[in-house]
């Protein structure tokens, strides 16, 4: 909205490739913190982000993710959102804008005033 009013706007961080390679102990560390979920609910998120192969109808074991959520999932962008709740926290404490949608995050300022 600032930049269709003429002001400059200054992107000074963009993570948008954050969706794939956020680490899952600070995942589950500020989702137990920020969000309260413990034990059975705690071990479901655990669980979402694993994944296993079938061939020929044949399984294989579970496989834990390092890192990043399921793609193609509406919930992967909401416990990505989730992750980077803290963000937009210190961000507002120190007047920085923000934008948090799905993988797409963005910090930017603008220039308020005369401007020429």
């Amino acid at each position: 909205m600032a930049n269709d009013q003429g002001k400059p706007v200054f992107v000074i961080l963009d993570l948008s490739g954050v969706f794939y390679t956020f680490d899952h102990n600070a995942l589950f560390s500020r989702l137990k913190d920020m969000f309260g979920p413990s034990g059975k609910v705690l071990q479901w998120f655990r669980s979402y982000c694993s994944q296993r192969v079938s061939v020929h109808g044949i399984l294989s074991d579970v496989q834990f993710l390092l890192a990043g959520v399921p793609q193609g999932s509406v919930f992967s962008s909401m416990v990505f959102t989730m992750y980077m709740c803290p963000l937009g926290i210190i961000a507002k404490r120190y007047g920085v804008k923000y934008h948090l949608c799905a993988d797409d995050t963005q910090l930017y300022i603008y220039i308020t005033g005369s401007w020429q």
